[in-house]
């Protein structure tokens, strides 16, 4: 089987999806897939499949749109595409998108081989504006980026750490607020924030470290995945105050629990019910403060929510990810056997 995943040029650490879709190639290939990455190395391809004679002389059996990435930007390119070839697209971001964005992904309702959400409430919402996705609509969550560390670690019990691109509307304005309340209430804790910055945020990120200068706040950027979860097990608290909240579409978020962090994040409209008694939400900074000191001075409990959150990230694996993509495409496969040998059958009357 030949898949081609389309992403657009994402650079490793730039884009969250774009990381992903490495990932899932990666995932894919181990499972005996032709997995070819359609990004940066050849994003000439990408212009060539969107003419049905070329993608037809690549022979892919597959075309699975990834979307939105900073490789596509404000193009209209992977719409173009799922409109001139029925694909397979995945939506990463539709209830949270701004309104042009959401218009944006009305191309891809109209043809689709399938479309894939990464949360029921994603796809509710989707289904809900246009129903006629209803058929042929699913889900598969996604994971995080980072795996477990398994090698020897020493887990530090001053260090809160963030984790995350380094971009506006990511929660940083908290962290930075809890540093500020760290650093006025005189107490031993030191932030670590960890992430990569898109090239586009970069005044952001200077503003931002200009202002956390004289704040025990610690800078890790375009750390390798390995260095990023070795980072993450050298800590026991993870502050990540979401500003929509917590939810299933947060691979930071199962990174810190299945690293072994006690997480500390905001509610939102669509975090699970089942997270209450996995992570404590607290709805700003000065709350967060109050939990961090109460979790560092009771081992008992941080260990519950370390045990809970652990058990809630293993149903989230990359094997896990990587089957339920290869039973979509197998599905897809065989009826299109099923039309192309339907047609012959027909042929052969005439």
């Amino acid at each position: 089987m030949r898949v081609a995943l389309i992403c657009g040029p994402c650079s490793p650490g730039t884009c969250g999806v774009g990381d992903y879709t490495i990932r899932l190639a990666r995932a894919l290939t181990q499972k005996g897939i032709e997995a070819h990455l359609i990004s940066s190395d050849n994003w000439n391809l990408l212009d060539a499949i969107k003419v049905h004679e070329s993608s037809e002389k690549a022979k892919f059996d597959v075309l699975h749109v990834q979307y939105p990435t900073f490789g596509f930007g404000h193009t209209f390119i992977p719409q173009g595409l799922a409109l001139l070839r029925s694909c397979v697209v995945t939506i990463h971001e539709a209830s949270q998108a701004h309104i042009l964005r959401k218009l944006a992904l009305l191309p891809f309702s109209i043809r689709p081989r399938q479309l894939i959400f990464t949360s029921d409430c994603e796809r509710h919402f989707a289904v809900r504006y246009a129903p006629w996705i209803s058929r042929v609509s699913r889900v598969i969550p996604i994971t995080s980026n980072i795996s477990k560390f398994d090698g020897p670690s020493e887990r530090s019990m001053n260090e809160i750490l963030y984790f995350g691109l380094v971009m506006p509307k990511k929660g940083l304005e908290s962290v930075v607020a809890l540093g500020e309340l760290v650093k006025s209430s005189g107490l031993p804790f030191q932030i670590r924030i960890i992430g990569s910055c898109p090239a586009k945020h970069s005044a952001y990120f200077a503003d931002l470290k200009s202002r956390t200068s004289r704040l025990p706040i610690v800078w890790d950027n375009d750390l390798a995945d390995h260095e990023v979860a070795k980072r993450l097990a050298s800590s026991s608290i993870a502050y990540l105050p979401y500003p929509d909240g917590v939810s299933e579409r947060r691979a930071s978020f199962k990174a810190a629990l299945l690293n072994g962090l006690a997480v500390i994040t905001t509610r939102g409209e669509h975090t699970p019910a089942e997270l209450e008694s996995v992570v404590t939400f607290c709805s700003n900074p000065k709350e967060a403060l109050v939990a961090i000191r109460s979790l560092t001075q009771n081992a008992e409990e941080r260990a519950k929510l370390v045990d809970r959150g652990r058990d809630y990230g293993r149903q989230f694996t990359w094997e896990g990810i990587a089957e339920e993509h290869l039973a979509v495409y197998e599905v897809l496969m065989g009826a299109r056997a099923g039309r192309e040998s339907s047609r012959n059958e027909i042929l052969s009357l005439l």
